[in-house]
């Protein structure tokens, strides 16, 4: 596909905002108690041209972080800018009202503003919506934007990561009564890694459980020991009670101890390098890219986000593979599951790879090894590992 056959307009460069443009229609992700949603708003020019411009929101730390334009693209361009964009938030796009869409527009802005975080590039463009001050039914709006609640574990998951996160409305919408909402495990917006949930006792129609949260302090680890209650409501499952126990910073060694894991690391050498960047550009359009001196980095995230329903948690655990083409030849894929060891086996040995690649090796590690790699300046796997 020509990509210059569409217009992307990102802002910053002078061009000017489309002038006047009717709402067509507006969705975005359920995403919202992972702390970010994505955006995309349908327009109609005033000469009958498309427009849609595309949001990423974050309700934590960041505020409008992404935006980008379309004018007259085909729904091939605009499914391409979505993946990039939203691929990997791991949720499904549900409609929601203009009122409803300025309304997390400015909501996001306000992150920015408490922040001090910049706006992204484009601004000129959608500056005129953060005017306005629309009425909306909150609660009618957050449960469009939120998945289900199906067990207690969600619950308690997605509650330590608003609470974590300072997400004081993401909190709100989770709970039941004035202290759960009150609970402040921290006092700034910081990262919840990982998080082990025990079931305690029940206590009439409330569950209780013993909850370890490992934070990430930016420069350094803290965990924090607390009871949680949930309790099942008319309006879903909320948590009911919510007290901390005890915090104690650990050590970058006791972390790492914390967030062991097995990680399966597949090998191959490749006769083309630039094929094989090409050949995942085209069948990973979901995937976040990022290139390094030694290579390209490819993160393929799970389409859901069904690891916050179990009792442990890890924030990498909504991560399929990850794909790291080197400027040796090499390919290195991890991933954190058998399950998906046998899926990623299956997929490169498919007839497109067929003379392109040839196994080296295969590893089970007791700690994640493939991120050190990739930052590590080696372009070849095994001297990284005689150098380890």
């Amino acid at each position: 596909m020509k990509r210059d056959r569409f217009k992307v307009i990102k802002g910053g460069g002078g061009k000017p905002a489309i002038p006047r443009y009717r709402f067509k229609r507006s969705f975005v992700t359920n995403t919202r108690l992972m702390g970010v949603v994505g955006m995309k708003i349908f327009w109609e020019t005033e000469d009958g041209k498309s427009y849609t411009q595309f949001f990423h929101l974050d309700f934590e730390e960041y505020g409008i972080d992404g935006f980008e334009s379309l004018v007259d693209g085909t729904q091939e361009d605009i499914d391409i800018i979505t993946s990039k964009m939203m691929g990997g938030l791991g949720g499904k796009f549900v409609r929601i009202s203009k009122k409803e869409s300025i309304y997390l527009l400015i909501e996001s802005f306000k992150v920015n503003v408490k922040n001090n975080e910049s706006l992204c590039q484009g601004v000129e463009e959608f500056e005129f919506l953060l005017k306005s001050q629309p009425n909306i039914d909150e609660e009618k709006l957050w449960n469009k934007m939120c998945e289900k609640i199906v067990n207690d574990y969600q619950l308690i998951n997605y509650f330590m990561m608003r609470a974590v996160g300072a997400d004081k409305k993401g909190q709100k919408f989770l709970c039941l009564d004035d202290n759960a909402k009150k609970f402040n495990p921290t006092d700034k917006s910081l990262t919840l890694i990982k998080n082990i949930i025990k079931k305690s006792y029940s206590n009439g129609s409330i569950n209780y459980y013993s909850v370890k949260a490992l934070i990430d302090l930016d420069k350094g680890y803290q965990l924090i020991i607390c009871n949680i209650g949930v309790k099942q409501t008319q309006d879903g499952l909320k948590v009911a009670y919510a007290e901390i126990n005890d915090k104690m910073k650990i050590s970058p060694i006791e972390a790492a101890f914390q967030l062991k894991k097995p990680e399966y690391i597949l090998i191959y050498s490749t006769k083309e390098f630039i094929e094989l960047v090409e050949i995942l550009d085209a069948d990973k359009p979901k995937a976040t890219q990022n290139i390094h001196q030694t290579g390209f980095l490819y993160t393929e995230f799970n389409p859901n986000n069904d690891h916050v329903k179990n009792p442990v948690y890890y924030l990498n655990g909504d991560i399929f593979a990850v794909y790291f083409v080197t400027t040796e030849n090499q390919l290195a894929v991890s991933t954190f599951s058998k399950e998906n060891l046998v899926k990623l086996k299956k997929y490169f040995s498919g007839r497109v790879f067929q003379g392109l690649l040839e196994i080296e090796g295969e590893f089970k590690t007791d700690n994640p090894l493939l991120y050190e790699f990739v930052h590590s300046g080696y372009e070849d796997f095994f001297d990284f590992l005689n150098n380890v």
